[in-house]
């Protein structure tokens, strides 16, 4: 195996230790930095202490991002206190109404640490995403198909391409140069919202509430993969205080397919927030 391939793997396995770690409330069991960083929806937290750890008996659906030179990973799952078998194996805080969250997890490691983990999780459907959180399905084997080696983008094109959708959600102008694949699906929250009224282009060029400013600051890139020209990116999605629920704003993590130089497919997750991400540059 080459030096990025044993990284590869080496995350898997962390991964797979903390989703483990997740069901069994086991945050000791992690392989944790004396300086690890945890959030939760903004919040910071110790490792563990949350909602999503306290009610998480299985992880429905799941599938994991994995980014060898960044030491990064980000993971999208279901999680859920309800087994088929109707099994509690382990403790868990609501045991009469059912716990769902859709959940993502940033989780960056150096020098086979984990030094950072950022939690989001939503367990309410939004208002007109008309697709409940038990209904998402995961693994999307989109991402997993590798793009030919001589058509493949470098990181840095992944990523330009990637600002110019933030940069096109922010204003009016940009989107007429946002490279997007005639094929294009976008999926938020589980739910398809492309080629319902609009395109995806369409939804840039004719619907208003399609507009948040996404300040730069707030832009990570967690996971860049030439190979199946993926990029996993997340941002704030600022609400200027006009958020009739309250909060900041939404922040938004997207797994983004890139192919033939355009984007072609993707998955977000968005919970509300209060305040800050916790991760402002």
């Amino acid at each position: 195996m080459t030096k990025q391939a044993l990284k590869r793997a080496q995350l898997v396995r962390i991964m797979e230790q903390y989703t483990e770690a997740l069901i069994e409330k086991a945050p000791d069991a992690l392989p944790l930095a004396a300086n690890c960083r945890a959030t939760y929806n903004g919040r910071e937290i110790a490792v563990g202490d949350n909602e999503v750890w306290r009610n998480t008996l299985v992880i429905k659906e799941r599938q994991t991002f994995i980014d060898p030179v960044s030491g990064e990973m980000v993971f999208f799952g279901v999680m859920s206190n309800e087994t088929v078998e109707r099994n509690q194996d382990f403790e868990i805080q609501t045991h009469v109404y059912a716990a769902n969250y859709h959940y993502t997890v940033r989780i960056k490691v150096v020098d086979g640490l984990i030094a950072e983990i950022e939690e989001l999780a939503c367990d309410k459907r939004l208002r007109y995403f008309f697709s409940q959180i038990e209904e998402i399905k995961l693994p999307d084997l989109e991402f997993e198909i590798p793009i030919p080696e001589e058509e493949r983008a470098t990181r840095e094109e992944l990523i330009a391409i990637i600002n110019a959708y933030w940069d096109a959600l922010d204003r009016k102008e940009g989107w007429e140069k946002l490279p997007i694949h005639p094929d294009a699906q976008r999926y938020e929250n589980g739910y398809r919202t492309t080629n319902h009224s609009h395109s995806f282009r369409g939804d840039f060029k004719h619907n208003p509430p399609f507009r948040w400013p996404t300040p730069v600051g707030t832009r990570s890139f967690p996971v860049v993969d030439p190979a199946r020209g993926l990029v996993v990116s997340g941002c704030m999605l600022e609400g200027g205080g006009n958020i009739a629920d309250g909060g900041r704003g939404m922040m938004i993590v997207e797994a983004f397919k890139v192919k033939d130089g355009a984007i072609c497919h993707l998955i977000a997750h968005f919970p509300l927030l209060s305040g800050p991400t916790g991760w402002e540059k």
